[in-house]
């Protein structure tokens, strides 16, 4: 899916707002005793609009196949609002298209891998960064 300079400016504003509204959205949702309920709750309704958008699309073209014809208000709203909006969406959306191609294996393995490994990195991440604080 080729990016066009008009493509990204949209995506970049639609990522914008995308963000602001989670922020939004994620301060009036928090509770102190369910912090992450709020994100959670932002994922899972990104989530079913990608899956909405996609649906959509999905008679006219593919999206991780070579289909060029992507309309742009998918770019925007998928990539952009929803991918700052969200946390997940671009994944659940990647597992949708290998799982909707008949790559059932494929999907299975990195939608799993992914919610495996992500957090695993992202503890070693913090391990490392942790590890050079102390050597300063």
């Amino acid at each position: 899916m080729a990016a066009s300079l008009n493509d990204l400016l949209m995506i970049c504003l639609g990522g914008g707002l995308g963000s602001m509204a989670r922020a939004s959205l994620a301060a009036r949702l928090s509770t102190p005793l369910s912090p992450h309920g709020a994100v959670f709750v932002i994922n899972a309704s990104g989530s079913f609009a990608i899956g909405v958008a996609l649906g959509l699309v999905l008679a006219t073209v593919s999206l991780f196949d070579g289909g060029t014809a992507v309309p742009h208000w998918f770019t925007i709203f998928a990539v952009g609002l929803l991918g700052g909006f969200t946390t997940v969406s671009t994944y659940a959306l990647q597992v949708l298209d290998l799982w909707r191609s008949g790559r059932v294996w494929q999907a299975g393995l990195f939608g799993l891998g992914s919610l495996l490994v992500c957090p695993l990195v992202a503890a070693l991440g913090l391990w490392a960064a942790l590890a050079l604080q102390r050597l300063v």
